[in-house]
């Protein structure tokens, strides 16, 4: 079949123009599906998979009427996403617990968010092979591995999915503005906030849009007259969709506060979290380029977060901006692409920080977009200038997505089992107290008590604010008789925290077994202030082993 390319390169005139696109998201589609198919071979995670499938009650008895309405009213995990729920409580309705059910749901809702955004990006700009290229990226890149492999992150995937339906559906209410063809946006929108709140951000991006590319802010020719849009409309439209993210952030944030997830923001606090989140923006731009060495968890180490580190971030954040700004009307491209990954990293970058993390794979599932779109819109830019620019852009294309493709089926099989995920992240991560602390809880359930032992300890260690490392390590010393250490472990999660109710339950138990009931009923008489269940517990173990 004979066709010509266009001048630019990108996309081919004639009769080619008729089976590329189609070809081009077939491409995508079998790419995505090949490197993650080993994931239907893993199981369940022992860390957080818990939480959202194996032992919720809720979600195990499949969709009910009341699972609905749980859904839509719980704080469990210290989130608020009902529309993610759901998708469990589907799973299990079809596939029962049968892990390779849940990952083909995630590895399909993957797949569809690789083929959206070429579609998406080729309806926005009108370059085929620049779009296929950003999605490929986006399918096979190692970052996104912890999105899509780990059940418990369904809510990147699917909400994912609304965001770029989301953008869709804008897309179409620009063509030809009106408030039924706005509802759409609204609705996919809302449902995204539904799935995971990540979305905030999306009502700004849509802002970004009108910038580039769809050029709403530029002087166009209508019928014979130049019209141009007032930003005071562009902004106006957008008040719905802000409000939704306004009332989302509300409710997200009281989950998290429900759960104890937020970390303290005073002054002090604040100035540390803030230095590292600069450090986080470039360690992602890292990451990206230099995806090796990933793990489940990045300690957060405020000994990490130095003045001098942090100026050097300030500095070359600031500088990227600055340039991406600089050649906004040359190459807006960079602009939106760069805005793009400040803007959507915002919420999760640690600003206000969420967990013991310093920053997360998963995290970067949307940002990296951006990037990716600055680097093969730039190299296309080069490319064209030269005869065999894009012939060679191509082949440096095959060549990347091989490498990343191998590395990405890599890092699936650190994910196919607890065991291999928690030893690699120890392997690649100094000083990483959670997985010492996971791996501590997978020898206990094997009764290898001594590398349980050995494990908690180390976790208390690196982590000597770590109530539920305090527990757990005095739980280890109990299962071998070593009640004493197991007292003294109970008695330092307590201090840690006077208000944790099993912390005082677990150091309760231990002075019944060491035979002194007397701070036994001291321990009652404060979990009848912090939790009535564990204090009817500790009173009924008292009665049988202690004294009245």
């Amino acid at each position: 079949m004979a066709y010509i390319w266009r001048k630019d390169g990108d996309n081919p005139t004639g009769d080619a123009a008729k089976w590329f696109l189609p070809l081009a998201l077939l491409l995508i589609a079998t790419l995505t599906v090949a490197v993650y198919w080993p994931v239907l071979q893993n199981g369940f995670i022992d860390f957080d998979d818990e939480d959202y499938v194996t032992a919720n009650m809720v979600v195990r008895q499949g969709l009910t009427l009341k699972g609905l309405i749980w859904a839509f009213t719980t704080f469990q995990a210290g989130n608020w996403h009902p529309l993610t729920w759901l998708s469990h409580m589907l799973d299990v309705e079809l596939f029962g617990l049968n892990p390779i059910g849940h990952h083909a749901t995630n590895l399909l809702l993957h797949a569809v968010n690789s083929l959206l955004l070429c579609a998406l990006l080729h309806r926005l700009t009108g370059l085929l092979g620049r779009s296929a290229v950003v999605a490929m990226l986006f399918a096979i890149h190692p970052l996104h591995v912890e999105s899509v492999v780990w059940v418990a992150e369904r809510k990147d995937v699917l909400s994912t999915l609304f965001w770029l339906l989301t953008m869709g559906a804008y897309v179409w209410y620009v063509g030809k503005p009106s408030l039924k063809r706005y509802l759409p946006v609204a609705a996919f929108f809302a449902l995204g906030l539904m799935a995971k709140q990540m979305l905030v951000t999306l009502p700004v991006i849509l802002l970004l849009m009108d910038y580039w590319p769809l050029n709403r802010l530029t002087p166009r020719q209508e019928k014979h007259q130049t019209k141009k849009i007032d930003i005071k409309f562009l902004l106006i439209e957008k008040i719905p969709l802000v409000a939704l993210s306004a009332a989302a952030s509300l409710v997200i944030l009281r989950a998290h506060a429900s759960a104890k997830a937020l970390f303290n923001v005073d002054g002090e606090s604040l100035l540390l979290h803030s230095g590292n989140a600069l450090l986080s923006y470039v360690k992602y731009i890292r990451n990206m380029f230099w995806p090796v060495d990933l793990a489940l968890f990045y300690p957060f180490e405020p000994s990490a977060v130095t003045a001098l580190k942090v100026a050097g971030a300030a500095v070359l954040l600031a500088g990227l901006t600055g340039l991406s700004v600089a050649q906004g009307r040359k190459r807006p491209y960079l602009a939106f692409g760069w805005f793009w990954y400040l803007i959507t990293l915002f919420p999760v970058i640690g600003f206000i920080r969420v967990g013991g993390q310093a920053l997360a794979d998963r995290y970067t599932y949307i940002p990296l977009i951006g990037l990716f779109l600055m680097i093969v819109w730039g190299i296309a830019g080069v490319a064209g200038k030269w005869r065999k620019g894009f012939p060679a852009m191509a082949g440096v294309a095959v060549i990347v997505v091989a490498i990343l493709s191998v590395l990405t089926v890599t890092q699936i099989r650190y994910w196919q089992n607890s065991y291999d995920l928690f030893a690699h992240a120890l392997a690649v991560v100094k000083r990483n107290w959670l997985a010492h602390n996971n791996m501590g809880i997978l020898y206990a359930q094997h009764n290898r008590n001594d590398e349980a032992i050995y494990h908690f300890q180390e976790s208390v260690r690196l982590n000597p604010k770590g109530v539920v490392g305090f527990r757990n390590l005095g739980n280890a010393y109990q299962s071998v008789g070593r009640n004493t250490e197991a007292i003294e472990a109970y008695r330092q999660a307590v201090w840690i925290n006077p208000n944790d109710a099993e912390s005082h339950y677990r150091l309760g138990l231990a002075y019944l077994l060491g035979g002194n009931s007397d701070f036994a009923q001291q321990e009652y008489r404060q979990l009848l202030r912090l939790n009535e269940s564990y204090a009817s517990l500790l009173l009924d173990s008292i009665r049988i082993l202690g004294k009245h």
